[in-house]
């Protein structure tokens, strides 16, 4: 299958049988909701957008009412959209935390707020914090939090997501370079947080 196909509805319905798993085992929400008017940092569309397939969004329209397409107002917000969207791939907005729909949230909605780390081999090792959330995110700071078979689960999901998509794998691979190179600027290192069976491998000398 070709990796720039176009992700069918019926990936769609399997890669959300990959993405099950309770990222904590409390309401990580209760983490962010008291500086944010009630709302969890990630369920407010000013700070992120959640960008789905385009056979994603249509997928769940069958199912809910719950997204519609994205409207920008600001030129920063138009400039986002015009910079990212594809025929792929589209922003979209849920109707807000009072409304969601567990079962219909999108893959942006599960895997928030980490992404695949690739390591100076250039292998797919696990997941970090997306670094455009690290602050807004109060659970970047409590990684010990997250659940291993929350990390186990998702793990396979981007296994077999950057394997179909390589587009996907060579941006995840460029931001994990500029983590390594932010790390060796700051001399802080950023968590990796591994798969169970990774974590039996000596893998420390590729992760930074």
């Amino acid at each position: 299958m070709s990796a720039k196909k176009q992700l069918t509805e019926n990936e769609i319905i399997h890669y959300f049988g990959f993405l099950t798993e309770e990222i904590t085992n409390f309401d990580c929400g209760s983490l962010c909701k008291p500086e944010n008017d009630g709302i969890p940092f990630c369920c407010v569309t000013d700070n992120a957008v959640p960008l789905l397939y385009s056979s994603e969004f249509k997928f769940l329209s069958k199912s809910t009412d719950m997204w519609s397409r994205w409207k920008p107002v600001t030129k920063d917000d138009r400039k986002l959209q015009k910079d990212t969207e594809s025929k792929e791939s589209i922003f979209c907005q849920c109707k807000g935390i009072a409304k969601c729909e567990r079962d219909f949230r999108s893959i942006s909605c599960r895997t928030f707020p980490l992404e695949p780390y690739i390591d100076r081999r250039g292998i797919f090792v696990g997941l970090v914090f997306m670094k455009e959330f690290r602050h807004g995110c109060p659970l970047s700071k409590k990684p010990r939090e997250i659940r291993q078979e929350f990390v186990d689960q998702h793990f396979s999901f981007w296994e077999k997501l950057l394997l179909r998509k390589e587009n996907e794998r060579e941006t995840y691979t460029d931001s994990s370079k500029d983590l390594r190179r932010d790390a060796k600027k700051t001399k802080k290192k950023f968590p990796v947080l591994l798969p169970s069976y990774m974590k039996i491998k000596d893998i420390a000398d590729y992760l930074y």
